[in-house]
This record gives C-alpha cells, sequence and structure tokens, in this order.
C-alpha cells in the first residue's frame, strides 16, 4: 500500500464522489492532446483539489479498462492525484476509447461495475452503499445518466427491504425471493406501492377469480400477518373498495389490474405509515446527486443551427436531448457553469430555478498568471525548437495563442482565416494553436496553412504543449483567440485573461459574453473577417490591449475554486442535502 493509499483510507475525512466519464481525464491530463479531453477534466481535478483542501476525501470516477493516450499505460488501477484524492477507473464499453456522442453503449456494464466497487467499499466500512458519499457529482450528461442509474438502484434495494418486511408472512417466502431478485429490471425504487400490491395480488389470485375478491382476500393475509388494528383494517377495505369502483368506471379493463395494484399498495403504505415513514426518509437519503451539464444538448444544437446535415448528425443532438431530459427529471440539484445553462434547465427541460447553484470553472493561479522575464526563457526555447523560427524572432514579434482539442467545434479554422487577414497590416506576428492528436482536424488545418503563402512560417500548429509551458503560453501571447461555437463556458478564455492577456472571443464563448464585463471583444460566431478586425484593432492599439488585459486579470481572479466550492456545499444543504463538515487534519495524522 502507497503512502497516498494509506493517507485515503485511515483518514476519518467525510468522503465526495466525482464523476467524469468520457475523454482521458486522470491524475495527468494530456492537455489540448486528447480526444474529448481537456476543460471539464481541469475543471473535475481542480474542484477535486478544492474539496480536499476544504476537508473532504474525493474519489472520481472515471471510465478506464483502455490504455491510456498515445499507448499510454493501461487505465485500470486507481492513482491519487493528492493524499486525498484518488481515481478510480471503470470499465465498460470495451477495451478502446469510445467519442462522448457514442459513450452510452458502455454505461450500463459501467453502473453495475460502480454499484458492485461501492458496496464491497462500503462493506468494509459497515455502512450501506448509500451512505459512503455525502455527495455525487456528475459532470456532462454521461456521466449524469451513471449517477441517476446508480442511484435508482440503490433506491431497488431500500425499496426491497422495506417491502419484504411489510408483506413477510402474508406472501410466500419465494415470490419475495423472485422480486428481490428483479428489483432492477423491476425499478421497484421509483413506485414501491405498486411492487407491494403486485406481491399480494399474485400470491393470492385464483383461476378465474374476480380482481375484487383477491383484493381482499390479500388485505386480510397481511391484517393476520402485521396484526393490523380492526379500525387500520377498515380502513384498507374502504380504500380498495373506493379505488375499484373509480377503476371500474374510469379505467380500462386492460389497464385496471396495473391500476389496483398501485392503489392497493399504496392504500397499504398509508396503513403501515411507520413502514412507510422510515423508507421515505431512506428512499430521499439515497439521492444526494447534484449535476453539473457543462453544457446542455439543447444549446448546441441551437448554436449548430443552419450547419450541413452531416456535422449535426455526427453530434446526436436528439440522443443527448433524451439523456438529459431523463438525468433532469430525476436529479435533486444542478451546478450551472453558465446562465445560458441555467436558462435552458428551467425553460427547456423544466427544472426549478431554486435547484440551481451557479458554479463557474474557476481558475488555478498558480499555473495561469502573469509570467515575465527570465520565466519565459525556457518556453521561449521551446517555441524555437518546435517551430524552427529563431528565439529571438518570436520574442521581438506580436503573438496570437489558441489551445483546445482538435474538435470542428473549435473553429482553429476559422481562426487561421481570421490571421491570414491581420497579417495583411501586421506581418510581423505569429500565431501559435496547440491541441492534438494527429486527427483528420489538423491534417485540415496544416493543409490551410501548407496552402497558404501568407500563412506559411506565420501560423503553427504545437500539437499537445508540455504542462510546463502551457501556462507561459497564455502569459506571452499578446491576443488569446478562441472562435469556438461550441462552449459550456469558455476555460481557455478565462485563463488568458488571469495570465494577464487581451481575449477575443466568439460570442458562443460564455466566459467572453457574461463573466468579461466587456473586456474580452466579442465578434459573431463564424465571422473571420470580425474576428480579423478585433484582433487586429487589439495590437494596433498598445494602451486599448493593455488595460483591456489588466482589467480582465482582476476580473478574473474572482473565479477562486474553494470559496465556490463552499457556496455550492451551502446551498446543497440549504436544498436539504445531509452533507458532513470537512474534516482536516493535521499533517500526518490518521485514524
Amino acid at each position: 500500500m502507497t503512502d497516498h493509499e494509506h493517507t485515503y483510507h485511515h483518514c476519518s475525512r467525510p468522503a465526495i464522489a466525482l464523476i467524469t466519464n468520457h475523454g482521458y481525464g486522470g491524475v495527468e491530463i494530456p492537455m489540448g492532446g486528447a480526444p474529448d479531453t481537456g476543460g471539464q477534466n481541469m475543471y473535475v481535478n481542480a474542484l477535486a483539489k478544492a474539496l480536499d483542501n476544504l476537508g473532504y476525501r474525493v474519489t472520481v470516477f472515471a471510465r478506464g479498462g483502455f490504455p491510456g493516450f498515445d499507448n499510454g499505460p493501461m487505465r485500470d488501477q486507481p492513482e491519487y492525484l493528492t493524499p486525498h484524492v484518488r481515481y478510480v477507473y471503470i470499465p465498460g464499453g470495451g477495451n478502446s476509447f469510445i467519442r462522448k456522442e457514442d459513450i452510452a453503449i458502455a454505461l450500463d456494464e459501467e453502473v453495475e461495475w460502480l454499484e458492485r466497487f461501492i458496496e464491497s467499499e462500503a462493506s468494509t466500512l459497515g455502512v450501506v452503499p448509500w451512505q459512503q458519499y455525502e455527495l455525487i457529482n456528475t459532470h456532462y450528461w454521461d456521466a449524469a445518466v451513471m449517477g441517476v442509474r446508480l442511484i435508482e438502484r440503490w433506491r431497488d434495494d431500500i425499496a426491497m427491504d422495506a417491502i419484504a418486511k411489510i408483506v413477510e408472512g402474508a406472501v410466500p417466502n419465494e415470490a419475495i425471493e423472485q422480486l428481490h431478485a428483479q428489483r432492477h429490471n423491476r425499478s421497484i425504487g421509483a413506485d414501491p406501492g405498486h411492487a407491494i400490491g403486485r406481491l399480494l395480488i399474485d400470491a393470492h389470485a385464483a383461476p378465474n377469480a374476480p380482481l375484487n375478491d383477491t383484493l381482499h382476500k390479500a388485505a386480510d393475509a397481511l391484517v393476520k400477518a402485521r396484526s393490523i388494528p380492526n379500525h387500520l383494517a377498515a380502513e384498507l377495505t374502504n380504500a380498495i373498495r373506493t379505488e375499484a369502483g373509480y377503476a371500474e368506471e374510469k379505467v380500462h379493463h386492460a389497464v385496471r389490474p396495473t391500476w389496483m395494484a398501485a392503489c392497493f399498495g399504496e392504500a397499504v403504505l398509508l396503513v403501515l405509515e411507520d413502514f412507510e415513514a422510515a423508507m421515505t426518509d431512506q428512499l430521499c437519503f439515497a439521492d444526494r446527486h447534484c449535476w453539473t451539464p457543462h453544457s446542455l444538448g439543447e444549446l448546441k444544437d441551437a448554436n449548430y443551427q443552419g450547419r450541413p446535415v452531416e456535422v449535426r448528425r455526427d453530434l446526436k443532438f436528439c440522443e443527448r436531448r433524451s439523456h438529459e431530459r431523463m438525468v433532469c427529471d430525476r436529479t435533486p440539484a444542478f451546478a450551472s457553469t453558465s446562465p445560458e445553462i441555467s436558462e435552458r434547465l428551467c425553460t427547456q427541460y423544466g427544472v426549478l430555478a431554486e435547484h440551481i447553484a451557479f458554479f463557474p470553472p474557476c481558475l488555478d493561479t498558480d499555473m495561469f498568471r502573469p509570467y515575465e522575464g527570465d520565466e519565459l526563457d525556457g518556453t521561449y526555447r521551446y517555441l524555437a525548437e518546435t517551430t524552427g523560427l529563431a528565439d529571438g524572432d518570436i520574442r521581438g514579434a506580436r503573438v496570437i495563442f489558441e489551445a483546445s482539442r482538435m474538435d470542428e467545434t473549435k473553429r482553429k479554422d476559422l481562426l487561421l482565416s481570421a490571421f491570414e487577414r491581420v497579417l495583411e497590416s501586421h506581418p510581423d506576428t505569429y500565431c501559435f494553436i496547440g491541441g492534438g492528436p494527429t486527427n483528420g482536424v489538423f491534417d485540415a488545418l496544416q493543409g490551410q496553412i501548407d496552402a497558404s503563402d501568407r500563412l506559411k512560417g506565420r501560423a503553427f500548429l504545437l500539437k499537445p504543449v508540455p504542462d510546463e509551458h502551457i501556462g507561459k503560453m497564455f502569459a506571452l501571447a499578446d491576443v488569446y483567440g478562441t472562435a469556438s461555437e461550441m462552449e459550456g463556458f469558455g476555460m481557455s478564455a478565462s485563463q488568458a485573461a488571469v495570465a494577464r492577456t487581451a481575449v477575443v472571443g466568439s460570442d458562443l464563448v460564455p466566459y467572453c459574453v457574461d463573466f468579461a464585463g466587456g473586456d474580452a471583444v466579442v465578434f459573431p460566431a463564424g465571422d473571420a473577417a470580425a474576428m480579423a478586425d478585433a484582433i487586429s484593432g487589439l495590437l494596433s492599439d498598445d494602451n486599448d490591449r493593455e488595460q483591456r488585459a489588466a482589467r480582465l486579470e482582476a476580473g478574473a481572479r474572482l473565479l477562486n475554486w474553494e470559496s465556490a466550492a463552499t457556496d455550492l456545499l451551502s446551498r446543497l444543504r440549504s436544498q436539504g442535502f445531509d452533507i458532513a463538515q470537512g474534516l482536516t487534519e493535521p499533517a500526518g495524522a490518521t485514524t
């Protein structure tokens, strides 16, 4: 057992689970280099560290069972981000990477594995599985589906335990055992009353007997088994008579048995109110799920109206919306990263505004900050070695920078088109674009550069930028430019801001529109000429550029992870979540 593993398992801190399922999330994030991997993974890791600082131990669950990026080691063993933050990799869906649009095929297998894993650890701790974590916070729709399904299975277990106690002696043990085996397929936690009624009816039905006779026979058996007092037995009989009369008049005969099973079971729960109250408390306690969408299919679909059908088809918006609607119907709390997401949760998915907390991506100000003088020497050497340019040529020129994954939605092609126009008035400028892997998007961008005499020697694709240089690349740039058309927030733009770098962004980057206070220069998405004008304007006016950058830095520094995490936990507690306070120990202390 490693030191970190020992610390994690022997500390007395309350535990929180984060689930981030797609891409290559982990202790080491391939910054800008791996598909479906980027800002969300940085968000999760930074949140985990903030929760660690607040006195929690954190498990981050991520999909595993396949090799790490660029033939890295197999993602199958726990890793530790800090002594109190571990990554656990969940197998499912095969042994290769699956893009996020196709990840639904893996989710059932992952949930079943996750349930067994938590159950095993909970057993070691002497608690039931739903007591293991104070909070389950899921990220993006795929992880949210996993969170919902996991809690549904826990609710099935809770309901099954209560049902078995209620009907004991009134139905054969074999019937109870059979329902236990089918509890997840029957989703009994969603409607325990129906499961109770169905058990009792099936146990006392006789061939060709009227349903009313069966109901009364089952009620008599339950009254005897549970020693129900006469006045409550009369209530049960009256409820059966009332609902049977309603069903006779209003309910189609094919649906009547299902209707009566549910009504009968609900009447049983009303009579046995102590059983019902205990079960309801447990069912509520088990559901401490908060979803952080990061983006929404409804919002992205709106952004992509008018795009070619081939592009829209590949993003599977209809399937994604269906998943998100289900999650919204079955989740008690939400953490929104932008006002647009909050609005769509309310207007498109019917979420109550009081159930939404606001938690925008905050910033790691150790990595992303202004760097000056000798601090940048190594990064200038890196650029020279990577591009073949002379170190001195880069230092004396204007620099435009962009870093994100190699994905069509990031519109790096538009940035190159805009930069080609910028070079007309600012020929002594370089554009460095980070991101990977070398996929079809990368090849198309390189082809775009190679086909332009103006871009060649001035625009460079850096592939993944090494961790030791990524923060400094933001700082040495004069302008950070993002033409992205599919952002939940726009973390890279905020990272540039806190590095005191001027920002140009499309009007589909929420950070630029909603958080930058007018200091980022915003252009209409898809308009290369407008983006070029915005960049050229900043390069032409040093005073305006520097003043904007200074104001951006000041505003971005307010995005503090620990403060935001504290606010989220407080809001969840006010909503009824029973989340223990964090517990920090002296260095090296364990229990």
